[in-house]
């Protein structure tokens, strides 16, 4: 019994987790998509440090006379 049990959760473990192989992208195309993402995050966290530190606010003074 405790085999049989055994044998259909390692059945049911190996069904959640699959191959590890993609069907839709092949692993360059995942590399990719990883270095995309990382880049993409990387220049944000330059925004969200300039916005932290307040360097992002336009001054508001202007060198011409406003009505």
């Amino acid at each position: 019994m405790r085999i049989c049990v055994l044998f259909t959760l390692l059945i049911g473990l190996l069904a959640l987790v699959g191959c590890g192989h993609g069907v839709v992208r092949t692993w360059p195309e995942r590399k990719n998509v990883y270095r995309q993402t990382t880049d993409m995050d990387l220049r944000q966290l330059q925004d969200d440090w300039d916005t932290l530190w307040l360097l992002d606010r336009q001054y508001r003074l202007t060198r011409w006379q406003m009505r």
